[in-house]
């Protein structure tokens, strides 16, 4: 092993060890703690219109004063998730997620009215996470108790197009939070067990990240919680 090699390697561990450290129930308490005392002090500056749209619906619900606002690089995206993670101090890569809108291509309607049986939901999954469609359309099912037939469920991910009208933020700028339209939400339960217990995700725009204790947001999107993977 050459000595980039194993820099590498001592890096990994120092990461590692970190995360575990964030991890344990003490310092998580801590560190939301601090996350919620900073949060009460955010301010945006020269925040594009469709972050200040995410802002105005974090106020409407009640959870303005504990929620995070970053602006990051424009070649965010071009990172590797550890560096992102550095960036917004984040306890560990797998508190980065992703909003994405999943669309029943077999619903017999259109609406999103019905959150029990809606043709579009906006699913939370980590960036390290997956989703098993499968799982998504069981989920959904028993939502009805299985009374719509599975030939009625065909889960996939929407085209930027119909996101765009439906959520009104561009790709990589999804949030949960102020959407055009009052997409049903479904986070993933693994999120839910993230130690400390906060989350970071799409604030409007491309260079605008969010971030929230998940228990908080849990209570005032009122999402459903589904194991997704």
């Amino acid at each position: 092993m050459n000595s980039n090699d194993n820099t590498k390697e001592q890096l990994k561990d120092l990461i590692n060890q970190v995360s575990i450290l964030y991890s344990s129930k003490n310092i998580a308490a801590h560190y939301l703690d601090y996350f919620k005392r900073k949060a009460k002090v955010t301010k945006l500056v020269d925040a594009p219109e469709p972050v200040k749209k995410v802002e105005k619906a974090c106020i409407s619900l009640g959870i303005r004063n504990i929620s995070r606002f970053y602006h990051v690089e424009s070649d965010y995206y071009n990172w590797d998730l550890q560096r992102r993670a550095f960036r917004l101090i984040s306890p560990s890569i797998n508190h980065l997620c992703k909003s994405v809108i999943f669309e029943n291509t077999r619903s017999s309607h259109d609406s999103i009215d019905d959150p029990l049986n809606s043709k579009y939901y906006c699913v939370i999954i980590q960036y390290v996470g997956s989703i098993n469609t499968q799982r998504l359309m069981n989920f959904v099912r028993t939502l009805k108790n299985k009374q719509i037939s599975k030939k009625n469920y065909n889960f996939r991910v929407t085209d930027r197009e119909k996101s765009v009208r439906l959520t009104g933020f561009e790709n990589n700028g999804v949030s949960p939070i102020g959407m055009t339209f009052q997409i049903p939400i479904i986070l993933s339960s693994a999120i839910t067990e993230l130690q400390p217990p906060v989350f970071y995700l799409g604030a409007g725009h491309v260079d605008w990240k969010l971030a929230l204790p998940v228990h908080d947001f849990m209570l005032a999107t009122n999402c459903f919680i589904a194991n997704l993977s």
